[in-house]
């Protein structure tokens, strides 16, 4: 359940996204222009729409309203089917730290104990997706997972865990989990980081990040929208 200063915190942007719903990003893109945001950055969908609510684009262990334990995140939506274009990255993975932690102490658990989602659309024209300009922004959710779902993040994350503590990092798969998957993350195979060895020592393994999965958004967020527009 929702409390109130929850809500009472996320009110403002609630309000700045009811704003603009309907309106392409291009649209954002040049009113943040004419207004000379002092956020304003060009760049990629998720920044445009983070630059409209007045945040910092950061790689934070905690969540973007720390104090509430509120994450924000943006959500690319197929129009033409109404499902997730993409896993939703949660944050990136530190194999060390994760080995260390406990469920009941995770730091990926501030980041999934409420979630603001704001949705846009990706159209398609001629077969290909259009341009990041025609993407429209389309409604937003609160999503706060009830026990069932978090027993399932729980389970997720052990899984991943025991993995890494076992010195298994690089075996790791996107497959794995059913809401949270370990995805890699980098330029490369060679973008590496320390990992346990299982031994007591450290190794090197591919960087990778916690994801949502397009299964956990289909059913727990994009169901929940407005899209009857």
């Amino acid at each position: 359940m929702l409390s109130s200063t929850k809500l009472k915190a996320l009110k403002p942007y609630i309000d700045i996204i009811e704003n603009h719903k309907g309106k392409t990003l291009g649209n954002i893109f040049e009113e943040l222009k004419s207004h000379k945001h002092e956020h304003f950055k060009k760049g990629a969908s998720g920044l445009i729409i983070e630059n409209l609510l007045g945040l910092e684009n950061n790689n934070s262990k905690k969540a973007d309203l720390e104090e509430y334990k509120i994450e924000i995140k943006v959500l690319p939506v197929q129009l033409s089917s109404l499902r997730a274009k993409e896993p939703t990255q949660i944050k990136m993975i530190n194999y060390v730290k994760v080995a260390t932690e406990k469920w009941e102490n995770a730091e990926i658990r501030d980041k999934i104990e409420t979630i603001f989602w704001i949705a846009y659309g990706v159209g398609k024209e001629t077969g290909k997706n259009v341009s990041q300009d025609k993407y429209i922004l389309l409604d937003w959710f609160i999503d706060v997972p009830d026990k069932e779902s978090q027993k399932i993040f729980q389970k997720d994350w052990e899984e991943i865990r025991s993995y890494i503590i076992a010195g298994r990092a690089d075996k790791l798969s996107c497959s794995m989990g059913v809401y949270i998957e370990p995805k890699t993350k980098g330029k490369n195979n060679q973008d590496l980081t320390t990992a346990p060895d299982g031994k007591g020592g450290l190794t090197k393994a591919r960087r990778r990040a916690f994801y949502f999965k397009k299964g956990y958004t289909n059913s727990k967020v994009i169901k929940e929208l407005d899209l009857k527009k």
